[in-house]
């Protein structure tokens, strides 16, 4: 079996990357450092390969495609779009690049990856979408990535319709937030980065299409959609 981890050079993607190993898989990560990416070849030797690419680029999944074929990668049974990061600043201090670049890593890169790598995925195979809790309400820090985050949430809702009858399943995976690098300072209250590994191990496992981690967070799912709900982040 073969997984595609994007954003495995640190906090949930290398602990993925652990645990698919662990259970056999033989991975391909995709990150920008490429120091960080030939520690983790240096680690698990043969039952892993890189490729170095920024998905905030335009094509970058068209490039990474290109890199798995020369790889000789002909078969991918999951796919793990978890590359992400966020701006904590007011929306207006956001420029276009910014915005660009942040829905293009968050958003579009994650569609276009599941498109560019569907030739090598057959019935039964799995996509995982990670997602963020911060999809159902407004979050005033991060307005950009709640936008990014939600727009997301939506796409994966139609893109597991569509992919249901060519037998692949698509797991959408909703965190909140995360004690890793992602923030220069962590929110109080953030779970450990182990704790979302192991969820998407067992949704994998266990064919799940919904997983909020911790559990209790999918009663946000039901609440009044914004700017009803706001969340702010405890530091």
């Amino acid at each position: 079996m073969l997984a595609v981890v994007t954003g495995a050079s640190k906090g949930i993607g290398r602990l993925l990357v652990e645990r698919l190993i662990k259970k056999g898989y033989q991975v391909v990560g995709i990150a920008r450092s490429r120091e960080a990416l030939e520690e983790l070849k240096a680690r698990f030797g043969d039952s892993f390969e890189y490729v170095v690419q920024d998905l905030a680029k335009e094509n970058a999944e068209k490039d990474v495609k290109e890199a798995l074929e020369d790889l000789g990668v002909n078969r991918v049974d999951v796919l793990i779009n978890n590359a992400g990061f966020a701006l904590m600043r007011p929306l207006l201090e956001h420029s276009e690049e910014d915005l660009q670049k942040l829905f293009r890593v968050l958003t579009i890169s994650p569609v276009l990856m599941t498109k560019e790598l569907l030739p090598f995925m057959h019935r039964g195979g799995k996509v995982v979408m990670v997602i963020s809790g911060v999809a159902f309400v407004r979050t005033p820090e991060i307005p950009a990535y709640g936008a990014a985050k939600a727009a997301l949430h939506y796409l994966s809702l139609t893109l597991s319709e569509e992919l249901r009858e060519k037998g692949i399943k698509v797991i959408r995976v909703y965190p909140k937030q995360v004690a890793t690098p992602f923030w220069d300072k962590t929110p109080k209250g953030a779970i450990s980065p182990e704790q979302v590994a192991d969820a998407i191990m067992r949704a994998i496992e266990k064919e799940k299409e919904e997983v909020f981690v911790p559990g209790y967070i999918k009663v946000a799912k039901y609440l009044p959609r914004w700017p009803a709900l706001t969340y702010k982040f405890e530091f």
